[in-house]
């Protein structure tokens, strides 16, 4: 028996319509209607909600099967695996943007400089720097920073305090 089908058999013991339900739980009908129907993942107010009102934990009726958990960490694993590639994807473009412009910048400058003192700072150094400042926050938060690992910690250090 699925959660649905379990939320619907508690509901019906208890003598309570949908709309009711939604009613007394402050739930939306179109909600409640889901959740029997077992389309998408309701929310965790939804179900703290709608289990005080039936007076049980429908956290643990929703208790996943080993195959719909096993898909939910891959689901997971890919998505940070997504995030670390598109910040390293985002570093490369942004290097080769950088090694495209800054140079075409320097050459600028020497072809329109009339003054080549050798006591002035010429001008392209100053985006070159900003620039190469950016470049290296994005290559330390795609490759030595690793994505998600900070609030990973602390998830851990808060479950192990419980």
């Amino acid at each position: 028996m699925n959660f649905g089908e379990q939320l619907k058999e508690v509901r019906t013991t208890k003598g309570l319509t949908q709309i009711e339900l939604s009613e007394k739980s402050g739930v939306a009908l179109r909600t409640v209607q889901r959740m029997e129907r077992n389309e998408g993942k309701p929310s965790l107010y939804s179900m703290n909600a709608i289990g005080e009102v039936l007076g049980t934990n429908l956290t643990l009726l929703y208790a996943p099967d080993l195959e719909t958990e096993t898909r939910n960490i891959m689901e997971s694993t890919d998505q940070q695996l997504w995030a670390i590639a598109r910040s390293r994807a985002k570093f490369k473009r942004s290097l080769g943007s950088y090694s495209i412009v800054i140079p075409f910048l320097w050459v600028i400058w020497f072809l329109t400089s009339q003054d080549k003192d050798i006591n002035r700072i010429p001008w392209p150094i100053w985006p070159m720097l900003g620039w190469g400042i950016g470049l290296a926050i994005q290559y330390l938060k795609a490759y030595v920073i690793e994505v998600g690992s900070l609030e990973q910690r602390e998830y851990d250090k808060l479950k192990n305090n419980q």
